[in-house]
């Protein structure tokens, strides 16, 4: 069955001139693939679809051409299609330049990692919009040869491929197959080249030879000592084969080295190990590390290593309890391991300690820090352990001659005693029903003459749903907002803006409702009077309302304005909500009733500035305002 539009209507006022040729004949084409796959052939039926199918802006532009119904060839069956096409080629053709278009070809490069095939193909496609074929075909196909092998001449990124055409004249197929054949030698010499080696030794920095540069010497004569800047064997540190040359130390920033071999890094390390002693725990037998260089220069992992620096320090240290008997412990946040001396388990067997298990020697291995020698494990035992209230059951390994007993990362973790986040010194308090001003409550008078709106639920982005659920119940604990029961009238979308700190904050869309609300038209204070007042005194105290106008209660009648919807239901508001016109005017009010008679005392809204002259009067009125 035909389709409704095989090809794409053809959008000439939304291309750029320098390409409406290109695209017209492109689009030419097209048309002329499809009357072929349907075997359409009738003048007049092609016409109709070539301006059916090129859509309104072909349509207008056929419209408007001079005898565009005009048939120059007199023939039994009119040639309308053909007629039509060549009045539109003479209205694009004039938009095409061939001078632009042989520019471009000679301006063509080989991409860095694009194949010689891909791109002589582009270069075709380049030669075929240069106007060649008004030569003849003849013609045609030497002006094409030339300029192709110039164009590779020029742009092509193999050295070789153009040394060898400019050294003897060659047809361009033999060209295209040169290019290709080079590309693959390349790409296996460059395989050869980057394969390792088949014998790795780590030894120091390997030695010059004498009178032998040091390039040569890398490529030709292997060694057997790694680089020290790369870690690699087969050539020196100066060899321009060596894969750190350019690369930046992610550790002292310079560039020629990689971080593992950092001789910077080194020097630090061992000052440390002068400075303090160090007890360091490696476990080999965890297997499940994480790299610590993720270049694709870097051939292997390092090993995990777990360490535990103790210089005598001891606000580290916490009395525990393992297995019923007392004993203190160095809390080592980078130890996976927790580890009893010997001394210490003697003092635990003696004490009659209670385990769950226990194992003579164990399989793991475990390394002092800058040492091959591994540490000497007897055994492990599992025990329960115990830091004020809370206890947990971990695995213990006895080590000989340790110099401190360690609690590791995990088992202080689950006791409680290791905290790790942002959130570490937060004080997690109880939500009580916010505070609000006794005997004060706020009315909201509605124009009758207003109709209630039912405004629809806005959406809350997916990420923010479980933020803006517990917000709510929030608001709830804290006695600022309720559930609406019963028949609703005036109903306000919820809208969730996010703060820096990546929560939400909730604020409500109260334009239909402020529409309606009779304001008080409370007098409020102007700013230059308030400034006049301010500025007698020598002493100032500003005091900011925390979440003011939360601090005044709705009327009971007053609420259901300021119900609202959410994914979780109907809501409605106890207290003042903000966005509501009338807020400030009710909160000014009810603070030039609380506030009246102090003296020394200025505010606007929820700004308050106590002044005196002296500390003894300032601090008097600042009681006094509190």
């Amino acid at each position: 069955m035909e389709e409704a539009r095989p090809v794409p209507p053809f959008r000439c006022n939304q291309i750029e001139s320098g390409k409406l040729s290109k695209e017209w004949k492109a689009w030419k084409e097209s048309l002329e693939c499809y009357f072929a796959a349907y075997n359409i052939t009738d003048q007049q039926l092609m016409r109709a679809k070539l301006l059916h199918l090129g859509g309104p802006a072909l349509q207008t532009v056929f419209k408007n051409l001079r005898d565009r119904d005009h048939i120059p060839i007199v023939s039994l069956v009119p040639n309308w299609y053909d007629a039509a096409v060549d009045k539109l080629d003479e209205f694009f053709e004039p938009r095409h330049q061939n001078t632009s278009e042989r520019r471009k070809l000679r301006s063509m490069k080989q991409k860095s990692g694009e194949r010689f095939a891909d791109y002589v193909i582009r270069l075709k496609q380049q030669v075929s919009e240069c106007g060649f074929d008004k030569y003849g075909s003849e013609m045609e196909q030497i002006l094409v040869e030339i300029h192709l092998t110039d164009a590779v001449v020029e742009g092509c990124s193999s050295n070789e491929v153009r040394k060898r055409i400019l050294m003897k004249d060659l047809p361009f197929p033999d060209i295209e197959a040169l290019g290709i054949a080079q590309e693959g030698v390349e790409r296996q010499l460059a395989d050869i080249t980057n394969s390792p080696p088949e014998k790795v030794y780590r030894v120091g920095p390997p030695q010059k030879q004498q009178g032998v540069k040091a390039d040569f010497f890398a490529r030709d004569k292997p060694r057997d000592k790694s680089c020290f800047n790369c870690g690699r064997t087969g050539h020196i540190a100066t060899a321009s084969i060596c894969p750190a040359r350019g690369k930046q130390c992610r550790h002292c920033k310079l560039y020629g080295h990689f971080e593992k071999l950092c001789r910077k890094m080194k020097r630090n390390e061992a000052m440390d190990r002068t400075e303090k002693k160090v007890q360091a725990v490696e476990d080999k037998s965890n297997k499940d590390y994480e790299a610590t260089d993720m270049r694709a220069d870097e051939d292997e992992k390092p090993e995990k290593a777990y360490y535990a620096f103790y210089s005598g320090n001891e606000s580290n240290v916490i009395p525990c309890t393992i297995g019923g008997v007392k004993i203190e412990m160095l809390v080592d946040s980078g130890a996976d391991a927790n580890l009893i001396s010997d001394s210490a388990w003697i003092n635990l067997k003696n004490e009659r300690v209670s385990v769950v298990s226990s194992t003579k020697g164990s399989s793991r291995i475990l390394r002092a820090y800058g040492s091959e020698n591994p540490l000497e494990v007897l055994g492990s035992f599992v025990a329960k352990v115990a830091v004020g209230l809370k206890e947990a059951t971990a695995e213990f390994l006895v080590v000989r001659g340790g110099q401190r007993c360690l609690l590791g990362d995990k088992t202080a973790k689950l006791l409680g005693v290791l905290k790790v986040g942002l959130d570490i010194n937060v004080v997690k308090r109880e939500q009580t029903p916010f505070a609000k001003i006794r005997g004060i409550k706020a009315h909201i008078h509605l124009d009758p003459k207003f109709v209630p709106v039912f405004q629809p639920m806005r959406r809350i982005p997916i990420p923010m749903e479980q933020a803006v659920n517990q917000k709510l119940t929030e608001l709830m604990n804290r006695d600022i907002i309720e559930l609406k029961s019963g028949p609703a009238s005036w109903v306000s979308p919820l809208v969730v803006v996010g703060k820096t700190n990546g929560e939400p904050r909730l604020c409500l869309d109260l334009r239909r409702v402020n529409e309606a609300v009779l304001r008080e038209r409370h007098p409020m204070p102007a700013v230059d009077d308030y400034l006049a007042r301010v500025g007698k005194g020598k002493i100032w105290s500003k005091l900011d309302i925390r979440e003011a106008f939360l601090q005044i209660e709705l009327a009971e009648e007053s609420r259901d304005a300021t119900t609202f919807i959410t994914p979780q239901g109907l809501f409605r508001f106890k207290r003042l909500p903000f966005g509501l016109i009338s807020a400030p005017e009710l909160f000014q009010k009810a603070m030039d009733e609380i506030l009246t008679g102090c003296e020394g005392t200025s505010w606007y809204i929820d700004d308050v500035i106590v002044e005196g002259e002296t500390l003894e009067e300032h601090d008097e009125r600042l009681q006094k305002v509190q």
